[in-house]
């Protein structure tokens, strides 16, 4: 058997033929489990050898098994592939092979080197066609199983690469929040410590300075409020739960020490993980760009093809800074599906594109501009 062409099959030593069932339980259903088409196929063409006496059977297929072409209209004729097998010199029969509607290949029986074929019984020659269109179709489901399971090997490769790095992303975010409230709370509790017993020492030793003290400890003790509200906004920010990420980002940006300008927008509400995510994703970068300069920060919100995206543009950037400084940002938005790209714009500012998918299906996005 071959693909577009024809091969003879050799007589074998039985001299009858039995009908093509019995091929199937006896000669076929013993092969062993890895056996190719060809050599499950090979017995059902040598019984319709043994049939046609001097002749010999082949089958024919499309260049493409999997993509044989359809079964045409009544009256119009069979598919080009049979129609020349039938009309070549020698050919005694041609019996198309059939899968459902359409015609899968073809039967051949053609006259040998010692003489003409012997007419082979339609019977013999219709149940042949259909044991072959059933090993077809078990070749083809069998194609079809090794490509599902080559595509899920490759979604678990993927989900256990996500896992690794949702693994690490957690991991470098809690050592982030714990640095954030440790280090900022000791440095203002030690202050407010300090500024109570100066204020106790001259409470007692200079009651007329006590005023003074006591304004100074309340001071330390509103740092120390403030940075705990600091923390709770840039983690649970109250504008993102209700206005959505956008305009919380709108805000942030407002209280950078450096102008900015936003534009754009994101369209209607999508989950809590997904406006989450590209919030503080943005929100790092928009920490991660310098603290001064004189050009204005550009924010640009978009959403188009099922993608929220944020483009922060910066004069006073440097996109290396701005990579090393993303790169565990950039790992957790590639694990949901997203993205975090830096680079450097026609204009020479340092443009850094944020995006995540509307619905979190765990498929990659190129992002912005991707092909």
């Amino acid at each position: 058997m071959a693909q577009g062409t024809e091969r003879a099959v050799a007589v074998p030593e039985r001299a009858v033929a039995r009908p093509a069932w019995m091929v199937i339980a006896e000669d076929v259903a013993s092969l062993p489990a890895g056996a190719t088409l060809a050599q499950r196929v090979a017995p059902l063409l040598h019984n319709l050898t043994l049939a046609a006496g001097a002749g010999s059977a082949t089958l024919w297929l499309p260049e493409d098994p999997s993509d044989a072409c359809p079964s045409p209209p009544a009256g119009r004729g069979r598919p080009a592939g049979v129609a020349v097998m039938t009309d070549r010199p020698g050919v005694r029969a041609v019996v198309p092979v059939r899968d459902g509607n359409r015609d899968a290949g073809a039967l051949v029986i053609v006259d040998g080197p010692a003489g003409p074929a012997a007419t082979v019984p339609a019977a013999l020659l219709a149940q042949t066609a259909d044991c072959v269109a059933l090993l077809l179709r078990e070749a083809h489901a069998q194609a079809a199983c090794r490509d599902e399971r080559g595509r899920a090997q490759g979604m678990a490769d993927q989900a256990a690469r996500n896992e690794a790095d949702l693994a690490a992303v957690l991991d470098a975010e809690r050592q982030r929040l714990a640095t954030w409230v440790l280090t900022g709370t000791t440095r203002r509790l030690d202050e407010v410590t300090w500024r109570w017993r100066d204020f106790a020492a001259v409470a007692r030793d200079d009651p007329p300075g006590a005023p003074a003290a006591l304004h100074a400890l309340r001071t330390a003790v509103d740092g120390l409020i403030e940075g705990f509200r600091t923390v709770v906004r840039a983690v649970h920010p109250s504008t993102l739960r209700s206005r959505g990420a956008a305009l919380a980002l709108g805000e942030l940006a407002a209280r950078l020490p450096r102008r900015s300008h936003c534009t754009g927008d994101l369209g209607r509400r999508v989950g809590w993980e997904v406006e989450s995510g590209i919030y503080h994703a943005t929100a790092a970068v928009l920490a991660a760009l310098p603290a001064t300069g004189d050009a204005e920060l550009l924010v640009h919100f978009s959403r188009t093809a099922g993608r929220l995206a944020v483009r922060v543009s910066d004069p006073a950037g440097s996109v290396e800074r701005l990579r090393a400084a993303l790169v565990v940002d950039a790992r957790l938005l590639s694990a949901l599906g997203g993205g975090l790209r830096c680079h450097l714009s026609m204009a020479d500012a340092a443009v850094v594109d944020v995006w995540l998918p509307e619905s979190l299906a765990g498929t990659d996005d190129p992002g912005p501009g991707a092909a």
